[in-house]
């Protein structure tokens, strides 16, 4: 099986080149003629595989059938009350948990958020006095900034 899959790779690397060939020396035939070789056997290796799986299914359906005999054998324990209520309350455990981590981390974005606010809103108010005329020493004052 091996060596007709080499065997296969060989034949399309071959045809391959053989299609590049005719196209470098405008052989259009050769071209099409490597073309459709190589499409061909591509379709076979299609068409083979696909037969070798519907001949596999039955053996298939019959193994799974014959396991699934065996496993009807084993039967589960039966459930007590309090195995559901263990479940139940180790799912609870782990939702309040997850529960706990978000609003923590919601607890943590919110503070970090309001400190960023607090120090931009403090940024803008310092810098509302740049916008400002000032006259330096020896300038005369604008009546404006006589008041």
């Amino acid at each position: 099986m091996k060596k007709l899959l080499l065997v296969g790779a060989g034949a399309a690397c071959l045809l391959t080149v053989v299609a590049v060939v005719g196209a470098v020396l405008e052989w259009w035939w050769l071209v099409v003629a490597a073309a459709m070789v190589l499409l061909s056997c591509a379709f076979l290796a299609a068409l083979d595989a696909d037969r070798r799986a519907r001949a596999l299914r039955p053996l298939v359906l019959k193994a799974v059938s014959s396991a699934g005999s065996v496993a009807a054998e084993r039967v589960a324990p039966p459930v007590s009350e309090a195995d559901v209520v263990g479940a139940v309350r180790v799912l609870q455990a782990q939702y309040t948990g997850r529960l706990d981590r978000m609003q923590a981390a919601l607890d943590q974005a919110v503070t970090q958020l309001r400190a960023e606010g607090q120090r931009g809103h403090d940024e803008k108010v310092g810098s509302d006095d740049v916008g400002t005329p000032a006259h330096h020493e020896g300038e005369p004052a604008t009546p404006g900034e006589q008041a």
